[in-house]
């Protein structure tokens, strides 16, 4: 795409991929490390204290730098952003990888920019195709696929991890949505609030639903949670740097790369066995979502830059 369609010139690109591509090989790992946490902390308090700390170093980043809070209705899309992408998703996301293993988590994830595509289209952001809906089909057959649903494999996966991992991916498209919808808030002060409700909604669920808080003691979950918190303030501060150069559905597009390293790192840290469900599964999925995401775009008004 040239600059001029964009407004954006060579180095800014440049910069904006490489924001992109850091984003994607640090995430590449989350998952895995959410599986560790797991195994010591109840998945709701561990996804509370993660945001809780992150939101406080974003709170301390706006100021440090005299940033004004947002209001209005930059405040109601700062809250919406943290009900979607961090107290519904991460809530799903934490409890299907209590029982699937986080290379078929991020397959499933992948669904992601479909559902942004259709979300997107629906509120007549982005414009809407058939080889989008074709592309689609393909990947939610890719999703049974990984699944093993019709096979004996499938009673190796929890079909209720399955569905929180397609309901995340839900959440995440239309976190994504919202961001581009209201008016933009400062990206510290729009992740410091997002944050702070998700952690507040994600503790008050583990409290009514009965978790045991505890502070963790193994070495390995220490460390997995440690690289969780770092993680989170490198990725969404990306997150929106990204999506502000780029339409939601093209930000999306880290979950078709996303199963790559995490399904090596689950392999080697995790012990995920590399099913033939799983690679032809997988590959259903980059396919569809590849087939959706390339379709010929009709000019919109209301579409910012995309890649």
């Amino acid at each position: 795409m040239s600059a001029a369609r964009t407004g954006a010139t060579g180095s800014q690109r440049v910069q904006t991929a490489l924001v992109f591509s850091a984003a994607v090989i640090v995430a590449g790992g989350n998952a895995v490390a959410i599986r560790i946490s797991n195994r010591e902390i109840d998945p709701l308090y561990g996804a509370a204290g993660r945001f809780a700390v992150a939101a406080l170093v974003f709170a301390g980043i706006v100021a440090a730098g005299r940033t004004p809070w947002p209001r209005g209705r930059q405040l109601v899309g700062a809250v919406l952003y943290g009900v979607l992408n961090f107290a519904l998703a991460y809530g799903f996301i934490y409890e299907g990888l209590r029982t699937i293993h986080a290379g078929i988590a991020q397959v499933i994830l992948a669904a992601a920019p479909l559902a942004t595509i259709l979300l997107t289209a629906a509120l007549g952001l982005e414009s809407f195709s058939w080889r989008r809906l074709a592309g689609t089909v393909v990947a939610v057959l890719g999703i049974g696929v990984v699944s093993g649903l019709g096979t004996g494999e499938a009673l190796s996966f929890s079909l209720l991890g399955i569905g929180a991992m397609v309901a995340a991916a839900v959440s995440i498209a239309a976190g994504a949505v919202v961001v581009k919808v209201f008016p933009p808030a400062p990206g510290p002060a729009l992740n410091a609030i997002g944050m702070a409700v998700g952690a507040a909604l994600l503790a008050l669920t583990s409290l009514l639903t009965g978790e045991h808080w505890a502070v963790p003691t193994r070495v390995e979950t220490v460390a997995a949670v440690g690289f969780l918190i770092v993680s989170t303030i490198i990725l969404f501060a990306a997150f929106l740097f990204v999506i502000r150069r780029w339409s939601a559905s093209a930000t999306s597009y880290q979950f078709l790369l996303l199963p790559i390293p995490s399904v090596l790192l689950s392999a080697l840290l995790d012990a995920e066995p590399l099913t033939p469900s799983l690679v032809a599964g997988g590959l259903l999925v980059a396919a569809g979502a590849y087939a959706a995401l390339h379709a010929p775009k009709r000019r919109n008004q209301r579409l910012k830059a995309t890649p």
